[in-house]
């Protein structure tokens, strides 16, 4: 158990971000009198939200903790696509994807999970309208022939299903259109919710029901902490075992702690700033080239990203597939004077950038630098931070005029990022190119992998090419752990996984 004065600290560190008293993990949540054995998380961005089939499907928080108690047809391992609930598929022919799922597994409430769930919650993503609908919009038909067998028919070919298929939770059908499922929600994962405060905290316990190897830990405890100082604060009182995204000039100190491990991975994340193409003077993509080739990321990248990242060759991740290195822009205020020049912009113009609140590491310095050098070429950039409900607002309306922020290309695939994104018809960064959305609808329709790989290569030059974003850096994961903590891999995705996790 811990000593009075650590607990008393947990206690004065939830005063003071408004929690109640029992907010951090106890020596025994599960009530089981087996000690500690709940895994207490401290997560830096709110879950909002467990329900992985509408608008939050692909937020990052909400997925954290939905892989712990959902699972999918198929997973990413290792670069590739590997079975999960499906035990094997096939392709009988171009518009169709037949799947056989494994036979014995249940749901945490003992009911058998069969084709049914699958196909029910394949049409909640579909009918949800959330981030994750358009990478099924050519879907025809969702056939159950048996208790094992789902078919899903297209209209056209299809060639992402599978990397799709890494985001498709498998939930109860008889569940799935019950919002109130979604506070305590269960499935065939190795956890179950046993508690949720939207933006507070979510608690899981053990799925005695769940057909693996049963998890070491009874539980885990998720709580929000927003403010660094806080979550470091935290770790140095022993009142939290993990926590992830801390800026890079906290690292150095926590990796001179005995106590604490601190690992850090290339993942499919990276930093960007959006343009709002549809918005004057961004509608010239001289314009968007000359704010990249103002700003000294090199001397930026030095001094706020150490050890943060690697400095970006394209506008995805070198680790996701389809990923290609592009030329980069050279720092030439000179070159950015002239590009402004030709558009008709001598004196510079006045503009603003938004971003959310904690959205990224360093993101105010970041801003600041930019800024900073923006004003060089005559570029006056107005600063907006805003909360993330109203950055996420405006993003979504397009009142904007730039915009930064991160984002993962969940699945590994390129088309997540470049097709869901970069396509007129997502109208997410006012960028409409007929030959672009050519090039990613016949990506997404090839079902030749290494053909995929070549057509997103030409649709990523474009992207880089004609400045839609700036592409900076490609983001390094981090997650700092206690030493009691054994047993935790980091994955790519950038989504902590604790399901193997043990306290020693």
């Amino acid at each position: 158990m811990r000593s009075s004065t650590t607990r008393l600290g947990a206690l004065a560190l939830a005063a003071v971000l408004g929690l109640t008293a029992c907010s951090f993990g106890s020596a025994d949540p599960a009530g089981d009198g087996g000690g500690v054995t709940t895994l207490r998380v401290a997560n830096p961005t709110p879950v909002v939200s467990l329900n992985p089939f509408a608008a939050n499907s692909a937020d990052q928080p909400t997925l954290t903790v939905v892989q712990e108690v959902f699972e999918t047809l198929v997973v990413r391992q290792d670069g590739k696509i590997a079975p999960k609930l499906a035990e094997s598929w096939t392709n009988p022919d171009p518009l169709t994807w037949q799947f056989v799922l494994r036979s014995g597994v249940t749901f945490a409430d003992g009911t058998p999970m069969t084709s049914a769930d699958a196909k029910a919650s394949l049409q909640a993503l579909i009918d949800g309208k959330g981030p994750l609908a358009g990478l099924w919009a050519t879907v025809d038909d969702i056939r159950t022939p048996d208790e094992r067998t789902l078919t899903i028919h297209t209209k056209s070919q299809l060639g992402t299903v599978l990397s799709n298929l890494t985001l498709l939770w498998i939930a109860p059908a008889a569940k799935i259109g019950d919002s109130a499922f979604f506070d305590a929600p269960y499935g065939t994962g190795p956890f179950k919710v046993s508690s949720f405060t939207a933006g507070q905290s979510v608690n899981l316990v053990r799925n005695d029901k769940y057909r693996g190897d049963q998890p070491k830990l009874t539980g885990i405890s998720y709580r929000y902490i927003p403010e660094v100082s806080g979550r470091v604060t935290a770790l140095a009182n022993n009142e939290i075992d993990v926590t992830w995204g801390l800026p890079p000039d906290q690292l150095t100190g926590l990796r001179d702690n005995k106590d604490l491990t601190v690992k850090s991975f290339p993942t499919y994340a990276n930093y960007y700033i959006w343009f709002n193409s549809s918005r004057k003077p961004f509608t010239d993509a001289r314009v968007r080239q000359a704010m990249w080739h103002a700003v000294d990321f090199a001397k930026i990248s030095k001094s706020l990203f150490d050890q943060a990242g690697t400095p970006a060759t394209g506008p995805l991740p070198e680790a996701v597939f389809g990923a290609a290195g592009q030329n980069p822009y050279a720092y030439d205020p000179a070159r950015a004077r002239q590009l402004l020049t030709e558009a008709g912009y001598p004196d510079g113009f006045s503009t603003t950038m938004m971003w959310s609140s904690g959205c990224c590491t360093n993101g105010n310095s970041f801003a600041d630098a930019m800024i900073s050098d923006w004003a060089k070429v005559g570029i006056v950039v107005k600063p907006q931070e805003l909360e993330r409900a109203t950055w996420l607002d405006k993003l979504l309306k397009l009142d904007w005029d730039s915009t930064m922020t991160t984002g993962s290309t969940i699945t590994g695939d390129a088309d997540f990022t470049l097709a869901r994104l970069y396509l007129s018809t997502a109208k997410r960064n006012g960028y409409a190119n007929p030959e672009l959305d050519r090039i990613l609808l016949a990506a997404r329709a090839e079902l030749d992998q290494d053909k995929r790989a070549t057509l997103y290569a030409q649709a990523g030059k474009i992207v880089w090419d004609e400045a839609v974003g700036i592409f900076p850096l490609d983001l390094n994961g981090n997650v700092v752990l206690r030493g009691t903590v054994e047993g935790f891999t980091p994955t790519p995705n950038d989504l902590p996984d604790f399901a193997g996790v043990s306290l020693r």
